[in-house]
């Protein structure tokens, strides 16, 4: 990279890169991205996904009519299913992946390259002193030469 504005460029490019994934991730047909799909524990490692599209309410804690449960939980199922309704829009997971780009720790682990091209740009940054820094050391320099001349 030769200077601040292409590194600043390969940012917004890595960035919308991964954009892209997490929509990729978050609005295709799989049974965690729909409204109606609810995870169920069978045990400690097993779970599978229940359909809740036929019932009354989607609120659990006030029971659920067993004869309207589907089990789906198969990606193929979501792609013949009509009452696949995404979870997520595009503003909600812009939102997500901003939320995880603020966090310092899931930063460092899954966005590393993003890491090393915010800390190039904020080393760039420090290196080059701002203007209004420059015009002090000018006129305290100034002050000083005058004092000495005269």
């Amino acid at each position: 990279m030769k200077n601040v504005r292409s590194v600043y460029k390969k940012l917004k490019e890595v960035k919308y890169h991964y954009l892209i994934k997490f929509y990729k991730k978050y609005l295709s047909r799989v049974p965690k991205n729909c409204k109606y799909n609810y995870p169920y524990k069978i045990s400690e490692k097993h779970e599978i996904g229940l359909c809740l599209c036929h019932q009354p309410e989607l609120d659990l804690s006030k029971g659920i009519y067993p004869n309207l449960i589907d089990v789906c939980y198969i990606p193929e199922h979501c792609t013949d299913c009509n009452a696949f309704i995404n979870k997520y829009t595009k503003e909600d997971i812009k939102r997500m992946f901003e939320e995880e780009l603020k966090d310092q720790k899931i930063k460092s682990k899954k966005y590393p390259d993003i890491c090393a091209l915010e800390w190039v740009l904020e080393q760039s940054v420090i290196d080059i002193p701002t203007f209004n820094y420059l015009q002090k050391i000018y006129f305290f320099l100034k002050k000083l030469l005058l004092k000495r001349i005269l």
